[in-house]
């Protein structure tokens, strides 16, 4: 096995099993989260913005 391959099936393993124990624990699972209205980099080009306007 290569390293990616490996690597990628440690990554799917280690998925899986989170989202056992979200499961086991009855909580939300990612794709039932509710989705933000403005992304991350909206928000920091709001915020810069309003911190040059305040210095």
């Amino acid at each position: 096995m290569t390293g990616k391959k490996e690597a990628g099936d440690v990554h799917f393993k280690v998925g899986q099993k989170v989202r056992q124990t979200i499961a086991e624990l009855g909580g939300t699972m990612p794709e039932n989260l509710p989705t933000p209205q403005k992304g991350i980099k909206q928000i920091e080009r709001e915020e810069a913005k309003r911190i040059e306007k305040t210095e």
